[in-house]
């Protein structure tokens, strides 16, 4: 019992610290990269969607995009504190023009992250939508093939399903990193949600698969 907890308390101290580096990462790029260039690649990136889907898939997914990051910027009032949090008290004439400037580009920066991230979870909307059968028929399938394993010994596999545990975990990870982070893979990202989602299936089927009462 007491391993359990010790592991579980590891994992969590793992993933909040992969967390905070996402975090310090973002409130960098947002520091550092001038708002043109930023905007020029979330352009681009919602082009690259934009050629990947129907054009009334498209409008739909567009429209929701805009109200999400509205909501977010205007509406919840959590913008404004998350600017107000980040920028110091001016305290000499030179602070005041470093903190104007940055607090110009966090203000830029700051909209174009949230539509790029109301952009990416709209995305995986849809792509959910879209895989949702071949997904579930992933994980039906693994239940049957549970169900016939329970009556018989052996083929239990439990370092296998440990491991596909800890993929997931991880796959949680990447998926924080990728709501964050600039477009890291390149031409293929509209279709980054689709096998992501498609993955999970698999090793959710996986564990289901390799997880029952037989005796290895």
């Amino acid at each position: 019992m007491k391993t359990a907890v010790t592991s579980k308390h590891t994992r969590l101290e793992i993933i909040l610290l992969i967390s905070s580096l996402s975090v310090a990462a973002m409130l960098l790029m947002l520091l550092l990269t001038e708002p043109e260039e930023y905007k020029a690649n979330v352009i681009q990136e919602s082009y690259q969607i934009k050629k990947s889907i129907s054009p009334n898939d498209w409008d739909v997914l567009h429209k929701e995009t805009l109200n999400l990051q509205d909501e977010w910027v205007n509406g919840s009032g959590l913008y404004k504190w998350f600017l107000s949090k980040l920028m110091p008290e001016k305290e000499t004439e030179w602070d005041g023009v470093i903190g104007s400037t940055f607090q110009e580009r966090l203000s830029i920066n700051g909209q174009i992250l949230a539509y790029q991230i109301a952009l990416r979870i709209t995305m995986f909307k849809y792509w959910l939508f879209v895989s949702l059968p071949l997904c579930i028929a992933l994980i039906y399938g693994s239940i049957n093939k549970h169900k016939a394993n329970a009556y018989r010994f052996g083929g239990a596999k439990p370092n296998i399903v440990r491991l596909y545990i800890k993929i997931i975990w991880i796959s949680f990870c990447i998926f924080a990193f990728f709501m964050l982070a600039p477009n890291f893979v390149g031409r293929f990202l509209p279709y980054f949600p689709f096998f992501y989602l498609v993955g999970i299936a698999l090793l959710i089927s996986g564990i289901i698969r390799n997880f029952h009462k037989g005796t290895s």
